[in-house]
Order: structure tokens, then C-alpha cells, then sequence
């Protein structure tokens, strides 16, 4: 988390704020994890440049959130991209194969529709203690206790009924 560029920690704030978080994540962040991969494009003539590019996974103890990026740039990158996904809106999934991810399922913060993705990673140890907390985190945050009043009146035992 230290090792955010100056301009990745701008955006996270500001988007942090422009989507209504009403606090800045970054203090908060428990567990992180970077992945970097290199993509191909298409250029003219079927010419292509690979590029690489940036995930970071940062958690906190109610959002997760999911910066992508080109890390070659040197100045604020016009491209980048920053995402909240809250918890209890959050299924995670371990991704095996040739390409080891992890599968993110939530509606982000700011957003109308569910959508999911996957952050490719190296599948090595860093990220699997990264996924195991990612997913305690998200199964913790759904288990959050209900007060009696707000069940519905046949989930509620009667008076009679408690010893």
C-alpha cells in the first residue's frame, strides 16, 4: 500500500469521495495485493504492442477496492481506472487453469449493474492469503446480526416458547 504511486492515491481519494464513500479507504487497508500482466493490442495493419498493466487489490474491513492501471506511465495515467466494491455485496471465487485468478461478482459503488471480472495472478502464496482473507472478509461482513424487530413475526419465537 506504501508503494502507491502519488497519482493512484489522488484517484482512490477523490473517487473515494466523488462516489460517495464519505471517508478516504486508504488508512484503513488491511490486506493488499498487486498483480501485473501484459496484454496485447491490435495496432494498424494487425500490428500490435504488448502493454502491461496494474491491478491492485486493497481491503479494508468494508470495501475492497480494485485500482487498474498502466504502471509505465510517469505522470497521472488518463487510462486508470479505480472501483469500491463493498462486502457484503462481494462473492469471491479462486479462478485455476492455465491463468490463476481470483472472480469478483458485486455491484461497484456508483454503478446500476452487477458485473463481474477476474484479476489475473501469479497463484503464488501472496495471493492466496490475499483470497483467503478477501473471502473471510465478505463472508464475516454477511453475517451481521439482525435485531428481532426487524424479523419477520413467524422467525421470532413467542415468549411461551423461550425457556
Amino acid at each position: 500500500m506504501h508503494s502507491l504511486p502519488t497519482a493512484v492515491i489522488s484517484l482512490i481519494q477523490e473517487q473515494a469521495e466523488v462516489r460517495g464513500l464519505g471517508r478516504d479507504p486508504l488508512p484503513e487497508v488491511t490486506h493488499a495485493v498487486r498483480t501485473d500482466v501484459v496484454v496485447g493490442t491490435t495496432g494498424w495493419f494487425g500490428r500490435g504492442r504488448p502493454r502491461r498493466r496494474t491491478t491492485e487489490l486493497l481491503l479494508t474491513q468494508d470495501v475492497l477496492v480494485v485500482t487498474d492501471r498502466d504502471p509505465d506511465r510517469d505522470g497521472p495515467d488518463p487510462d486508470a481506472q479505480v472501483a469500491f466494491h463493498r462486502l457484503p455485496q462481494l462473492e469471491v471465487t479462486r479462478v485455476e487453469g492455465p491463468e490463476p485468478g481470483i472472480g469478483l461478482l458485486s455491484t461497484p459503488v456508483g454503478a446500476t449493474e452487477r458485473g463481474s471480472r477476474v484479476v489475473v495472478t501469479d497463484g503464488g502464496p501472496e495471493t492466496d492469503r490475499f483470497h483467503r482473507a478477501l473471502a473471510e472478509a465478505a463472508e464475516r461482513s454477511r453475517r451481521v446480526d439482525v435485531p428481532s424487530s426487524r424479523l419477520p413475526a413467524e422467525a421470532v419465537p413467542a415468549p411461551s416458547e423461550v425457556s
